[in-house]
């Protein structure tokens, strides 16, 4: 008998279906040298739920009996039962009927069956016992020997490699949903940079050819490394789902992939795609702004209108925007003039001064008691325009005056800040008003932005 044990051992330790990840088919390969080593009729496997207060059949043999015709054994039915699987490693009842461990069964399931003897040992998994193989005599009485107990042991112990190939077969496939939903993430972001990219370059050659910026050498360089960062990121991003994707596989290989190294891998890729995601957002509202720098005359319509009424109504929308950061508007509108000109960059131009001094004149901690920008208009004896906006906020340090109309010199980086607003409104002013801008400021007293604006022939 022992020979015969020992024989069957061997072949079902090289049998590939322990890892084949196939369960069921393994459970059987296993109950059936149970059989043969044991010369018994009946066998099964039972295994514990997760609060481990009821066991339930995984697999019997023979096969003509089925799991689902054999109710689950729970610790309040059976306390003896499970408190002697707490207590031994082996339950060896020669005399199921009468032992103490096994005797719970007897009306219900022993007599019935013509069970007379058991034989169940534990399973363990990981350092845990999980469950039970039981063996079952019928027909008379069966002394089970130590060799027999020993048999049944190493079975529960090659148990072990077909629990590892189950997890293992269930990570793989965890892992394939999750690779399948990463690439295809990934293929959606690469998509988007490179749409990304391309407006970049379509952008910086229009700007090429219409000419319309006489610094577009500061500012293609400026585009350039404001987008790169973000891209950079992205880039990394990407690669580095790649590499943490790459070292799944190694471990599913290798059979060495663990559960927390799973979750741990897939929270560093929802890491990743969402810093990846971030970024291509940041590139994205680069260009929209940086398009908007490359203001074309056609985007515009020719109109003859009376500026101080116009300039009062653009203000008027602009009037939420100060309450939300407590600033008070004062108007002072006299010129008296119509002017013919583009109504539509007046307005962009009155509006990014009044939110950029809203923004950085007012700041905390220079903000002052009572925060105002003052509009007044008036009429030069060339016949132009004078518009001036005065804030009494914290002023601009000199170092930084001589620069604010520079493509993306801001002092707000990290903040929000892209350092195009004042860019854009230097350009509108001169290429498409034709007008002047300057600037004075002084630190602690305020500053103050002045336009002259003349009225444009049709062919201008």
């Amino acid at each position: 008998m022992k020979e015969l044990q020992d024989n069957l051992l061997l072949s079902l330790s090289m049998d590939p279906v322990l890892d084949s990840g196939n369960k069921e088919q393994a459970e059987s390969a296993i109950l059936q040298r149970c059989l043969d080593g044991l010369d018994i009729a009946r066998a099964s496997i039972w295994l514990y739920d997760v609060k481990r207060d009821a066991m339930h059949c995984q697999q019997i043999c023979p096969k003509e009996l089925s799991v689902n015709e054999l109710p689950a054994l729970t610790r309040q039915q059976f306390p003896q039962y499970f408190a002697a699987l707490d207590k031994k490693r082996v339950i060896n009842a020669k005399d199921a009927r009468n032992d103490n461990a096994t005797r719970e069964f007897a009306e219900s399931y022993l007599i019935p069956l013509d069970i007379w003897s058991m034989l169940d040992v534990p399973l363990r998994y990981q350092g845990e016992v999980i469950g039970i193989i039981c063996c079952e005599q019928t027909g008379h009485y069966r002394d089970w020997s130590e060799e027999d107990a020993g048999f049944v042991g190493v079975l529960s112990d090659l148990y072990g490699r077909v629990m590892a190939a189950a997890e293992r077969q269930r990570y793989q496939l965890q892992l394939e949903h999750a690779n399948e939903r990463l690439e295809s993430l990934v293929n959606e972001r690469t998509a988007h940079l490179q749409k990304t990219l391309d407006q970049l370059k379509q952008t910086q050659q229009h700007l090429i050819e219409s000419e319309k910026m006489a610094s577009l050498g500061n500012l293609v360089a400026g585009i350039a490394h404001e987008v790169n960062t973000p891209v950079g990121i992205g880039l990394t991003g990407i690669s580095h789902c790649s590499y943490l994707l790459t070292a799944l596989a190694d471990s599913v290989h290798a059979g060495i992939l663990g559960k927390v190294q799973l979750e741990q891998t897939l929270a560093e890729l929802q890491h990743s795609t969402a810093l990846v995601e971030r970024n291509l957002h940041r590139a994205a509202e680069l260009i929209r702004q940086f398009k908007q720098s490359a203001v074309d005359q056609s985007h515009y319509e020719l109109h003859q209108f009376a500026i101080d009424d116009y300039i009062q109504a653009v203000l008027q929308t602009l009037l939420p925007f100060c309450r939300q950061h407590e600033v008070q508007l004062e108007l002072d509108l006299n010129s008296g003039l119509v002017l013919h000109s583009y109504p539509g960059a007046i307005a962009q131009v009155l509006t990014n001064l009044v939110t950029n001094a809203c923004i950085h004149a007012f700041e905390p901690p220079q903000a002052v008691e009572r925060a105002r920008i003052r509009v007044e208009t008036q009429a030069l004896s060339d016949g132009r325009l004078l518009l001036q906006l005065t804030d009494n906020g914290c002023g601009i340090p000199r170092d930084h005056l001589q620069r604010i109309f520079e493509p993306f010199f801001t002092t707000r980086r990290g903040r929000g800040g892209t350092g195009l607003g004042l860019s854009i409104v230097y350009n509108i002013v001169q290429k498409n008003l034709g007008g002047e801008l300057t600037v004075a400021s002084k630190p602690g007293i305020g500053t103050r932005f002045s336009l002259k604006l003349g009225s444009l022939s049709p062919e201008s």
